[in-house]
């Protein structure tokens, strides 16, 4: 029989990070888009417990979310419905550290 073994501070993380949704909105030909999924790649790679799916604003079932991210894209949206803090917003340029630091609920 083998037994596994969690320390609170993984167990923790997992429990904070079960109710964790991710969403990256973006659209066609942007190279800055481009570059977030990337780098969204290899975050989930490290944070394979994150309910992450992409919104393609330039689709025209998307119309809210080009009214409101047209030129702003790429945007990441954290939404942690536990955390005093529910939703961070990271927007253009994503860098792993720091995705995954917010993520974590470290930054």
């Amino acid at each position: 029989m083998t037994i596994y073994a969690r320390s609170f501070r993984t167990a923790s993380w997992l429990l904070n990070n079960s109710a964790l949704k991710v969403t990256l909105f973006s659209k066609s030909n942007c190279g800055l888009c481009e570059d977030a999924s990337n780098v969204m790649g290899k975050v989930l790679k490290s944070s394979p417990h994150v309910d992450y799916s992409v919104v393609k604003i330039d689709d025209p079932k998307n119309q809210e979310w080009w009214e409101k991210y047209c030129c702003d894209v790429p945007v990441l949206h954290i939404e942690r419905p536990t955390n005093e803090e529910p939703l961070v917003k990271v927007f253009h340029r994503l860098e792993e550290k720091d995705v995954l630091a917010k993520i974590k609920g470290t930054s």
